[in-house]
């Protein structure tokens, strides 16, 4: 076939797709007798199922009142545990041991005894002490029945004043005798004291390291004791919160060895330090555990509630449309769609905190952002209400349903899709 054929073909083809298109759009076809019914459209009723809209009528959105609500800002971190009180209890002196006042994992009091070392040397030394300030005593009584004697001589004249400044002499240095003695028998009682150790103050004792009867050096490890009634726990927040901290501020806590459950303390110190390296501030806080859940070096995540505020404007995140870096929202009023960009805060259980861009009582789009644009009307019906039922169709259109209602597949509304689980 030559070019000129070709072309001329190609030329024919057009001129009939054209045409065929050019009838179609004037609605010539849809006059045929047979041709019409298969490309003849009925009109979707306005309102009809899937709460959608008709060819012209304004889309149907469910909207809702903007609320004031409480609204917690948080930072999360991770901490780690550890005692309200901790020690590690070793030997200030080397002994014996003779007795030990406690078991294992025990929970034990204020003073109660621990461990007792063989004191028979300390009491010992007790006794002479107390031996040389009793003799010390005794010859100071008789010193001074002397010196009373020798000062009634002196005043009649029998006795001389050489004798009586010798008795006080013997006086002094008795007293001196029994101030030393009383010494020695104090310091005696505080070296046996040294051979009794204590629980400084109450908690749980942990490992033994000792037995009974080993002798023991000083500085020897004979237990641990911590006091769990409360715990401490430490974590790090970023220094850009510094100006926002303060002692008293609420600490939740969770811990993977117990699910489901959260421990609730308080900030009680703000190291005054920041750390060079992490450019971080070193927080502790408090909690009570007199169940003793947590323990020392348990890891712990962190939520720190910064700040509160019990009158914040909030929204529900669906209402809010992001386009780049902006946050967007459809106010409605009088039946018509604004659009308003607004600035957001904390994002808290499907609520959004709205700095700046709406006032409470104003109304918005919530479902069926995708069907509105600024200006137009829209059917507006509060949130979660439900979809409402669908018109009948005019009596003329179901007369005689068309075979393209039929027998060609209809297209799902955008509105029904959006809002579809």
């Amino acid at each position: 076939m030559r070019v000129s054929s070709q072309l001329a073909v190609i030329a024919m083809l057009g001129a009939a797709g054209y045409g065929g298109w050019y009838a179609y759009q004037g609605g010539y076809l849809a006059k045929a007798p047979v041709v019409g019914s298969y490309f003849a459209q009925p009109a979707a009723p306005a309102g009809g199922p899937g709460g959608g809209r008709g060819p012209s009528g304004p889309a149907m959105v469910e909207v809702d009142t903007v609320k004031t609500g409480r609204v917690v800002e948080t930072r999360d971190a991770v901490g780690t545990v550890r005692a309200f009180e901790s020690i590690t209890v070793t030997a200030k002196v080397a002994g014996l041991i003779t007795e030990i006042g406690f078991e294992e994992g025990q929970k034990v009091k204020a003073g109660d005894m621990l461990v007792q070392f063989d004191a028979a040397e300390r009491r010992a030394e007790i006794e002479q002490a107390a031996a040389e300030a009793n003799r010390a005593v005794a010859l100071r009584n008789e010193v001074a029945i002397k010196l009373e004697r020798a000062k009634a001589l002196s005043r009649t004249g029998a006795g001389t004043s050489a004798q009586v400044e010798d008795l006080t002499a013997q006086m002094k240095s008795l007293e001196g005798s029994i101030a030393s003695a009383e010494a020695q028998r104090r310091g005696a009682e505080a070296r046996l004291e040294e051979l009794t150790i204590r629980a400084p103050f109450a908690g749980r004792v942990g490992s033994r390291s000792v037995s009974l009867g080993a002798y023991v050096p000083p500085g020897t490890r004979i237990t641990s004791l911590d006091d769990l009634s409360r715990i401490r726990l430490d974590f790090s927040v970023p220094e850009n919160l510094l100006g926002r901290l303060k002692a008293g501020q609420t600490v939740n806590a969770t811990s993977a060895a117990y699910p489901g459950r959260t421990f609730e303390g308080s900030v009680t110190m703000i190291d005054p330090r920041v750390e060079p390296t992490t450019r971080t501030v070193k927080l502790t806080a408090e909690f009570d555990n007199e169940d003793e859940a947590l323990r020392p070096g348990m890891f712990l995540s962190v939520r720190l509630e910064v700040t509160t505020k019990d009158d914040a404007v909030v929204i529900p995140e669906e209402a809010i449309v992001s386009e780049g870096l902006r946050q967007i929202v459809y106010p409605v009023k009088d039946g018509k769609v604004e659009r308003r960009v607004i600035r957001i805060g904390q994002r808290q259980s499907g609520r959004v905190e709205v700095v700046e861009g709406l006032q409470p009582g104003e109304s918005i789009v919530v479902l069926g952002v995708q069907r509105v644009r600024p200006g137009a009307q829209v059917i507006a019906r509060p949130v979660g209400s439900g979809t409402p039922a669908a018109q009948p169709a005019p009596a003329a259109d179901r007369q005689q349903p068309s075979r393209s209602s039929l027998n060609l597949p209809q297209a799902i509304g955008s509105a029904v899709a959006a809002e579809r689980p």
